[in-house]
């Protein structure tokens, strides 16, 4: 299916704008990947910085699909599966979202956050053109989600839950870490 193909479920996107059903609200910001899946960033309301704060949300293309948060276990099980074939790549993927977590700085208002253009895609995309392989995520959803996850956790001073996340799986890769360990602490909840 090419990307003029794309059909998504019309009560969630309305061609230009991912929309919230409850409480009703429109994305702010709405990126697609090549492999037709939206990401919807929509205002949230945590921290001591909620103005900024913003949610994530995805739609993958079919008229019956529903818009729902991307868990951390989407993108983790997705390189998991690259490793076999790819481990140095992987690896350095995930290093190079370790440093840019360490230099990143949380956004400065609100409308910085929303004319946010992404810094780390193209770059991993086209470094890494050769991870992209049938029946996986695209990179380039996978290199936007966690950009989006990197900044929206240095909104919350004192917050670590992803940065650990990414160092775990680094530590996995290099043989520190069990390959349970790792999609537990990808679950929804863990801490």
């Amino acid at each position: 299916m090419t990307r003029a193909e794309y059909i998504y479920n019309s009560k969630y996107y309305n061609g230009v704008d991912l929309i919230q059903l409850r409480p009703r609200s429109f994305a702010f910001k709405t990126i697609k990947t090549k492999d037709g899946t939206l990401v919807g960033l929509f205002q949230g309301e945590r921290g001591e910085r909620s103005d900024i704060d913003f949610v994530i949300k995805i739609l993958i293309p079919g008229a019956d699909k529903v818009m729902r948060p991307p868990t951390h276990t989407f993108w983790v099980v997705d390189l998991l599966l690259k490793i076999p074939e790819f481990k140095s790549e992987v690896r350095e993927i995930v290093q190079y979202y370790i440093d840019y977590y360490e230099r990143t700085t949380p956004f400065g208002s609100v409308e910085e956050r929303n004319n946010y253009q992404l810094e780390t895609v193209e770059e991993i995309s086209t470094r890494y053109v050769q991870l992209e392989q049938p029946y996986t995520l695209s990179l380039d959803y996978v290199a936007t989600v966690i950009e989006l996850f990197c900044k929206n956790e240095k909104i919350n001073p004192g917050a670590y839950m992803f940065r650990d996340l990414l160092i775990m799986l680094r530590d996995y890769i290099d043989g520190r870490r069990h390959y349970t360990e790792v999609l537990q602490a990808a679950m929804p909840g863990f801490r």
